[in-house]
């Protein structure tokens, strides 16, 4: 479907990676993320620029910031791009600064995928320190909170109190990811193991609850009040899909066939809503749909394809192939994305969460698999 326009479109993104460059780590990162993926043509010009980037840079995302880099790094090193040595003194550099994080997350009770303990966690155990993974998972076990025999935890970052946050972004559904990530390690698996059964039990309810609406599950709950804050989405960090890819996860290493069924049920049920009810940005004035891979059209293709090629279902495949086909005709026109949607301002950048370079990663992911081949893991898809 669509194999010379996309093979079209990856070489143009890629030349607009090499056009974007920026004092922007966020944009850089998605600049060269894609360049190693696409051809494995990263400068050690870049390399050394990405680094004094992150030295001086005050942010700490895992998406976005030092601890992202130093994650790509990794990726760098994997693809024989950079040398032993030379990842050897990165992880010595970087090490201590990473333990002081760890110890500022614990303090913030800050969990979160991007800024806080999720985020370290999957660094720690691609470098395969599990002494450190198992504090991070202890530490999780701590601040969980217990309803008739299920978990949740509370989101510390939100100026709201009693919120607990169900994207995969920034939610349970990450913890539930991670702890499974750990229970393959090795890492404390009996906890891991009880603490995603319980996790999931809480999810389950909530399906219980709103099984039949089109959009299932809220983006936020205030476990005093029981308020619920409707999602009303198709995305990867919001909504129904990213609850179903933690739940199949989860499924993947318990061999819990009940998560199985109501992951499945979640994507069929998602597979039926259709743009107009996708929740998905569009500008009437700017006539943009927005194409990202965080909340726009190519990461719900891209979620389809994934879980189609895991189960050949006819219904994931033509899901896949309906977003697929919205985002080609946006890169068309000339793909943007949104800068303030209050605003209706949109701009062309090569991010990799919310700009061209992830689209290009979905591309890429979806016509040349091998090529692509574990890329979206850094974003919870590693399923």
């Amino acid at each position: 479907m669509y194999k010379d326009k996309i093979d079209f479109f990856l070489e143009q993104i890629y030349n607009k990676c090499l056009e974007k460059k920026a004092d922007n780590i966020a944009f850089a990162l998605g600049s060269n993320y894609y360049s190693l993926h696409y051809n494995q043509n990263v400068s050690l010009d870049e390399i050394e620029n990405l680094i004094e980037l992150a030295s001086s840079d005050e942010h700490y995302s895992f998406s976005s910031g030092t601890l992202g880099v130093v994650y790509f790094m990794k990726l760098l090193h994997s693809a024989d791009i950079i040398s032993d040595e030379d990842i050897e003194s990165i992880e010595e550099d970087s090490i201590d600064f990473l333990l002081e994080l760890t110890n500022l997350c614990v303090d913030k009770n800050e969990y979160d995928l991007f800024t806080g303990l999720i985020g370290l966690g999957i660094y720690f155990l691609e470098i395969k320190r599990l002494d450190i993974v198992s504090k991070i998972v202890s530490y999780i076990d701590q601040i969980k909170y217990e309803n008739s025999d299920s978990y949740y935890w509370i989101d510390n970052i939100t100026k709201e109190e009693n919120i607990c946050d169900l994207g995969l972004a920034h939610g349970l559904p990450s913890i539930i990811f991670f702890l499974s990530d750990c229970y393959l390690n090795n890492c404390e698996r009996d906890l891991c193991k009880n603490l995603i059964n319980g996790a999931s039990k809480y999810l389950i309810q909530l399906y219980e609850e709103n099984k039949s609406a089109d959009h299932i599950f809220p983006s936020k709950i205030n476990v005093v009040s029981g308020q619920k804050y409707p999602s009303n989405r198709l995305a990867w960090c919001y909504g129904d899909l990213s609850v179903a890819i933690c739940l199949w996860k989860a499924y993947s290493v318990l061999n819990n066939e009940f998560l199985r069924e109501i992951s499945l049920k979640i994507l069929l049920n998602s597979s039926k809503i259709r743009f107009e009810n996708s929740g998905i940005f569009f500008s009437n004035s700017k006539m943009h749909i927005d194409t990202g891979f965080c909340h726009g059209t190519s990461g719900v293709a891209h979620i389809f394809n994934k879980f189609y090629r895991i189960i050949d279902i006819p219904e994931l495949k033509e899901a896949s192939q309906y977003w697929m086909k919205l985002t080609i005709n946006e890169l068309e026109k000339g793909a943007k994305f949104p800068l303030n949607i209050r605003e209706d301002t949109w701009t062309e950048h090569p991010g990799l969460l919310e700009g061209i370079s992830g689209v290009g990663m979905v591309l890429l992911d979806y016509q040349h698999p091998q090529k692509a081949k574990n890329w979206d893991k850094i974003y919870l898809m590693n399923i």
